[in-house]
C-alpha cells in the first residue's frame, strides 16, 4: 500500500487518470444499479458518496500539488451541474427530493484545496467525516422505524441521525487526533474533539438541499484549525469556556425571540470562528453590532406595535458573512488593511440596521432615494432625515471601537465613511434591484410574496437578505478605493 502511494505521488498525471476513470466507473455502476433496480436509490447514492469521499480524503497524500485535484474537482463540478440541469445521472438526482449535494461536494473541495492544500491532515479528516458520518446519519434517519424528526432550517432531520452524526464524527476525530491535535494533552484533545463534533453536527443539521456536502467539510476544516491556533497560545481551555459562555448568551437571545433556532446555531458557529481566527479585536465589533442592533430593533418594534421572530440564519450570514470571511482571510494572509475592511463591513451592517430601526420613528413618510417620491413606511429604498442620522450614528459607533484598539485614526475615518456610504448603497439597491410585490388592491407593496400579490419591481433573485449582503460587501470595496486615493 505504501509503495503504491509512493508511486502515485511521483506520477501525478497517471494518478489523475486513475482517479478520473475510477470515478467515471463508479458513476456508470451507479447508473446501472439504478436502472436495474439493484439497490434503493438513496442507498446507492450514499455508497457512491462514501467511496468518492474516502478517495478524496487520500488525495492530499497522493498529489503533491493541488493542480490535478482541482482539475478533477472542477471537471466533475461541471459534469454534475450539466447532469442536474439536463436531468441526467438519475441515480444521483432522482431521489424524490431536490438536492444539490453532487454540486456542493466538488465545490467544497475546490474551495478548501485551492487555498489550504498544505493542511493535508485537516483536509483528509474533514472529507472523511463527510464520506462516513454524513451518509450514516442520513441512513439512520431513513431506516430507523419512527425516527424523531425535527426541522431547524429547511431539510427535515432526525435526532437519531444527528446522534449518529455526532458519534461517528467523534470516532473519526479520535482516530485523526494524533495527526491534527498532536501537541494536545488528554483534556485539550477531548475539548477540541467535543467542540468540533458539536460544530460539525450543527452544520449538518442546518443544511438545505444537500448543502451539508459544503458545510460539513468547511466547518470541520476550520474548527480543527482553530484549535491548533489557540493551542499555540495555550488558550484551549479558556477558549472552550468562552465558547460555552457565548452559546449560553446566544441561547438566551434565542429564548427571548431575538434569534430563531437556525439563527442561534449559525450565530454560535460564526462567533466561534471569529473568536478562534480573529480574537478579541474581531469579536468586539460584531458583538456590539449584534447586541445594540438587537436591542434597538426590539425597542423600535415595541414602539411601533410590531412583532418579530428574531434574526434567522439568512439574516445572520447576510450581515456577518463578509466579516467572517475577512476575519478568516486575515489569519491566513495577514495584512493590516484586511482588519479595516472587516470593520467597514460591520460598520455597514450597523449603519443599515440603525437607519432602518431609527428611521421607523420618523413622523414624516420616507422618500425614495432615487425618485424622491413618498413611500410607505418600511418600503425598500426609502430614506428619512432621522434615518440618515441613525445611519451615521451606526457607522460611527463601530468605527470608534478602533480607538480603543490602538488603531490608526485616519483609517477609522475611512471606515466610518465606508459604512455610511454602504448604507446609502443599500437604499439604492432597495429602490432599484430588490424584488417587490404588490397586493391586488394596487396600493400595498411588500418585500415578500404573499397570497393575492404579484411581482411589482426589481429582480426576483434579489431579496432583502441579498441587498444586506451586498451592502456589507460594498463597504470593504469603498474602504479600498478611499484607502488607495488617500
Amino acid at each position: 500500500m505504501i509503495d503504491l502511494i509512493h508511486y502515485l505521488t511521483n506520477a501525478p498525471w497517471e494518478s489523475f487518470v486513475i482517479f478520473f476513470l475510477s470515478i467515471i466507473i463508479l458513476i456508470f455502476l451507479s447508473e446501472y444499479s439504478y436502472r436495474n433496480d439493484f439497490l434503493n436509490p438513496n442507498l446507492n447514492r450514499k455508497i457512491i458518496h462514501s467511496m468518492v469521499g474516502v478517495a478524496v480524503s487520500f488525495s492530499p497524500f497522493i498529489f503533491l500539488s493541488n493542480i490535478q485535484p482541482l482539475i478533477l474537482a472542477t471537471t466533475f463540478l461541471i459534469i454534475n451541474l450539466f447532469s442536474y440541469k439536463k436531468n441526467k445521472l438519475k441515480s444521483f438526482h432522482n431521489i424524490n427530493r431536490t438536492t444539490l449535494g453532487t454540486i456542493f461536494f466538488p465545490l467544497a473541495f475546490i474551495l478548501i484545496a485551492m487555498l489550504f492544500w498544505e493542511y493535508k491532515y485537516n483536509i483528509a479528516c474533514s472529507f472523511m467525516i463527510l464520506a462516513i458520518s454524513d451518509p450514516l446519519s442520513s441512513l439512520a434517519g431513513e431506516y430507523i422505524k419512527k425516527p424523531h424528526k425535527y426541522n431547524i432550517w429547511k431539510d427535515v432531520k432526525s435526532y437519531e441521525g444527528s446522534a449518529i452524526m455526532f458519534l461517528s464524527t467523534f470516532i473519526i476525530l479520535m482516530l485523526f487526533s494524533k495527526f491534527i491535535f498532536y501537541q494536545f494533552d488528554t483534556l485539550e484533545s477531548f475539548l477540541a474533539i467535543m467542540t468540533c463534533c458539536f460544530a460539525i453536527t450543527a452544520a449538518e443539521a442546518m443544511s438545505i438541499k444537500g448543502s451539508d456536502n459544503l458545510s460539513i467539510p468547511i466547518a470541520a476544516f476550520f474548527f480543527i484549525e482553530i484549535f491548533n491556533i489557540v493551542s499555540k497560545q495555550n488558550f484551549i481551555i479558556e477558549f472552550s469556556l468562552i465558547i460555552i459562555l457565548i452559546t449560553i448568551v446566544l441561547f438566551y437571545f434565542y429564548k427571548r425571540k431575538h434569534l430563531s433556532l437556525d439563527g442561534f446555531l449559525s450565530s454560535t458557529l460564526m462567533a466561534g470562528l471569529i473568536l478562534g481566527f480573529g480574537g478579541q479585536k474581531y469579536v468586539l465589533p460584531i458583538a456590539i453590532f449584534f447586541i445594540l442592533s438587537t436591542l434597538l430593533s426590539k425597542i423600535g418594534s415595541k414602539d411601533l406595535h410590531e412583532s418579530k421572530n428574531g434574526r434567522n440564519a439568512n439574516q445572520v450570514f447576510a450581515n456577518g458573512g463578509v466579516g467572517l470571511f475577512l476575519c478568516i482571510l486575515n489569519h491566513f494572509y495577514q495584512t493590516e488593511q484586511i482588519y479595516y475592511m472587516f470593520l467597514a463591513s460591520i460598520a455597514a451592517a450597523n449603519s443599515d440596521t440603525w437607519a432602518t430601526e431609527i428611521g421607523k420613528l420618523s413622523r414624516t413618510r420616507p422618500k425614495d432615494i432615487i425618485s424622491g417620491q413618498s413611500l410607505s413606511r418600511g418600503e425598500s429604498g426609502g430614506i428619512t432625515i432621522i434615518g440618515l442620522l441613525g445611519s451615521i450614528s451606526g457607522s460611527f459607533v463601530i468605527a470608534t471601537i478602533g480607538c480603543f484598539l490602538d488603531i490608526n485614526t485616519s483609517y477609522l475615518i475611512i471606515v466610518f465613511i465606508s459604512g455610511f456610504l454602504a448604507s446609502l448603497f443599500d437604499s439604492i439597491l432597495g429602490s432599484t434591484l430588490q424584488t417587490r410585490f404588490i397586493l391586488i388592491d394596487g396600493k400595498t407593496i411588500k418585500e415578500k410574496k404573499e397570497q393575492n400579490s404579484y411581482h411589482y419591481s426589481g429582480l426576483l433573485s434579489i431579496d432583502n437578505n441579498s441587498v444586506n449582503f451586498l451592502c456589507t460587501l460594498s463597504a470593504p470595496i469603498f474602504f479600498i478605493l478611499m484607502y488607495l486615493i488617500a
